[in-house]
């Protein structure tokens, strides 16, 4: 029983991430980067971020005023926690895979929240903010994302409209998560 929990727990968590730096990415002329464990984004004082390829997707800085639907805060680009500390305050942290199972294209700025025994969502949670929700597993991993409608919500190349993977139940939220095509 604890390890039909677990394994659906760990692909609920695929549909959030965990803050892990990348190892793969590429810069703009596909060389992939290996200094240190420093990517492409990776910028000092006065230098403007360059783009990445993650997966096939070219990863570019969030532009001035967010990317649009409901990723403009959470779920926004990403390659640094300073990055989303920037765009949603304190506490802010850039995920780049849930669990080292799935990975979040361009990573996905969130905040760490905690879920109750055995809830899968929480609306309105008091870390995340009013109008975002925790989700995820407890003990295992939970993030704050944003509700979305459908597919026009979530502009981001790589993320859909979807409810939690493995756990979701047909009548519960949607959120903007990364499609199954990112499962390691």
């Amino acid at each position: 029983m604890r390890k039909n929990i677990v394994a659906g727990l760990a692909c609920v968590l695929l549909a959030m991430p965990a803050c892990t730096g990348s190892s793969g990415d590429t810069d703009t002329d596909n060389t992939p980067n290996t200094t240190d464990g420093a990517t492409a984004n990776d910028t000092t004082a006065g230098e403007t971020p360059t783009t990445t390829e993650t997966g096939g997707i070219v990863c570019e800085p969030a532009p001035a005023g967010g990317v649009g639907g409901v990723m403009s805060e959470f779920g926004a680009p990403c390659t640094t926690d300073d990055e989303c500390v920037t765009i949603l305050g304190e506490g802010g942290v850039c995920l780049t895979d849930i669990l080292e199972l799935y990975d979040l294209p361009c990573g996905y700025c969130s905040k760490l929240c905690e879920l109750p025994p055995q809830t899968a969502y929480v609306p309105d949670d008091m870390i995340c903010g009013e109008g975002v929700t925790c989700i995820g597993a407890d003990m295992y991993f939970e993030g704050c994302v944003v509700e979305c409608q459908d597919n026009a919500d979530c502009p981001r190349e790589g993320y859909e409209c979807r409810i939690m993977p493995t756990i979701g139940q047909p009548m519960d939220p949607k959120f903007c998560l990364m499609k199954d095509e990112f499962m390691r």
